[in-house]
């Protein structure tokens, strides 16, 4: 699970305290902005017609998303990027009609080799 949060410090720390006590929780790692790669994923349907199909499609190649649904009246894009761009993609799409969005919400890891099971058995010493 990821959790997202902008505040000082000390308050980072209770939140940390606080979920490690939850029975569940195997371990909490904070994720270093630099260090990691982060992004959402988001599920678009917008109403199209035969006069806009192309325009859309168009539009979903140059934010390089994917039409993942085509119906007579409607096509299901799916993209991963951060909130800004998704933001921008539906803002262009709005004209249009938006029927339905389902979007995932920041999900990060951290890059190179480091693995969160390297975390747990740290955690167990």
């Amino acid at each position: 699970m990821t959790i997202v949060v902008r505040c000082d410090d000390q308050i980072l720390d209770q939140i940390k305290k606080q979920v490690k006590k939850l029975v569940n929780v195997l371990t909490v790692v904070e994720l270093d902005q630099e260090r990691s790669v982060f992004r959402e994923l988001a599920l678009i349907k917008v109403k199209t017609d035969l006069t806009t199909r192309a325009s859309v499609m168009e539009v979903v190649d140059i934010f390089r998303a994917n039409t993942v649904d085509v119906a007579t009246d409607s096509l299901t894009v799916v993209m991963t990027g951060d909130q800004a761009k998704i933001n921008a993609f539906i803002e262009l799409m709005e004209p249009y009609g938006i029927v339905e969005i389902v979007r995932t919400g920041l999900t990060a890891i951290e890059r190179g080799t480091q693995a969160l099971k390297f975390y747990e058995k740290n955690e167990e010493e």
